[in-house]
C-alpha cells in the first residue's frame, strides 16, 4: 500500500504543474486582452494615437518621447543611452576625420 502512495506523489505534482501553467496562461491572455496598447481605452493613455510614430519623426525621437512609458518601447532608457553614445561616437569620428584632412603645418 505504501508503494502506491509513493507513486501518487509525482503524479499529483505533475497534475498540479499542468493545471497551474494552464491557469497562468489563461490569466495572461485575459490581461493582454484588457491592456491592448492599440485600443483607445488603454490604461497607459486615453488616446491611442499618442503611441504612433509620425512619418516626419525619427525612431530616435519617438523613443526619446516615450522613454518613460512602459510597454511602448522596450527599455527606453537603454535605447536613449545607446543613441547618446552613438551620437558622441559620430562626433568623435567627424572630428578625427577633420583633423586627418587638415593640412599639416611644418
Amino acid at each position: 500500500m505504501s508503494a502506491n502512495w509513493l507513486l501518487l506523489i509525482p503524479v499529483a505534482a505533475l497534475v498540479a504543474i499542468a493545471l497551474g501553467s494552464f491557469a497562468v496562461l489563461r490569466l495572461q491572455r485575459a490581461t493582454l486582452r484588457h491592456t491592448d496598447p492599440r485600443s483607445a481605452t488603454s490604461p497607459a493613455g486615453a488616446n491611442g494615437a499618442d503611441f504612433r510614430q509620425s512619418p516626419q519623426e525619427s525612431r530616435e525621437d519617438f523613443v526619446r518621447r516615450h522613454r518613460r512609458r512602459s510597454g511602448v518601447v522596450a527599455d527606453g532608457e537603454t535605447l536613449v543611452d545607446l543613441y547618446d553614445r552613438i551620437r558622441a561616437l559620430e562626433e568623435r569620428v567627424t572630428a578625427a576625420e577633420e583633423r586627418a584632412a587638415a593640412p599639416e603645418r611644418d
